[in-house]
């Protein structure tokens, strides 16, 4: 049996994944139907596709345009050209023009074209409904932790590795300039970040800004130093940057020395935190 689910699925965070989670407990074969209206999204469409691969189902896009003037049934008729046999949504899920159709408008429209509908209570923490929205402001704020755990994975862009200026070579601290496909929605400033590069990982610090110590760019760049690690040249590789902290805000130093200095104590801090970690983790066992 081929199960649907629709919906936003902009970000994938756990309240899409319990919709997941209550779908594999009936069907094997799981396909996201993704009602697209964003320009600007928390994940590109590649990020998406891998978040997807990692659930274990499949997904398409349905630009919202495209779909927006379909009344209840011409939707669900559009549902089945996807040969869609069973349907999970939320129990406030709305569709068709004007947001017209409801729960109970899809299980009579279900009985009618031969989809089974079943609804999924809204996953909710302290009360609150998890929502993109709300991950969106987590992010602007700087505040990881929180948003990664309405997520339930690490907030993360992909990008490819581009040629520098290569200051950060030169001053003992060398950093893989990242071009990622899409504005991230963070703070400029100092970050915790995971590295993968070719399926291997590693625990890095990274700055988002406009560099304006040095010479102020027109637009962010991403710069990930990777420490006590040598690595080959990557330019043109694509990677995946994952942020676990927001360490510090950007800002200007009179010096390059004095730019160097603060990335020694940022660094510092950053191993002194990763081996208290690592002693707590002891701790346990």
């Amino acid at each position: 049996m081929k199960c649907c689910i629709v919906g936003k699925f902009e970000s994938f965070h756990r309240g899409h994944q319990a919709l997941i989670k209550e779908a594999k407990k009936e069907c094997r074969k799981i396909l996201i139907i993704s009602i697209k209206r964003w320009k600007n999204g928390l994940f590109s469409d590649k990020e998406r596709q891998l978040i997807a691969r990692n659930l274990g189902v499949g997904l398409i896009n349905l630009e919202f345009d495209r779909i927006k003037n379909l009344s209840p049934e011409e939707f669900f008729l559009k549902l089945k050209e996807f040969v869609c046999q069973k349907l999970f949504a939320g129990e406030d899920w709305h569709f068709g023009k004007e947001r017209s159709g409801d729960i109970t408008t899809a299980r009579e429209l279900g009985r009618k074209l031969g989809i089974e509908v079943r609804a999924v209570p809204i996953k909710k923490i302290k009360d609150e409904k998890i929502g993109t929205s709300k991950v969106r402001e987590l992010l602007n704020k700087g505040k990881l932790p929180e948003a990664n755990y309405l997520l339930g994975f690490n907030y993360f862009c992909i990008g490819r590795v581009e040629e520098g200026n290569k200051l950060g070579r030169k001053i003992g601290f060398p950093t893989l300039n990242v071009k990622c496909e899409k504005i991230l929605p963070l703070p400029d400033g100092v970050y915790e970040v995971v590295v993968t590069i070719d399926g291997k990982s590693f625990k890095g610090i990274a700055n988002l800004g406009k560099r304006p110590t040095v010479n102020k760019l027109p637009r962010r760049t991403l710069e990930i130093h990777v420490p006590d690690t040598r690595l080959p040249e990557l330019y043109g590789k694509e990677i995946k940057v994952e942020f676990l902290q927001f360490l510090r805000p950007e800002k200007r130093f009179n010096s390059i020395e004095e730019l160097k200095n603060q990335i020694k104590l940022d660094l510092e801090n950053l191993k002194q935190y990763w081996r208290s970690k690592v002693g707590r983790a002891k701790s346990k066992l």
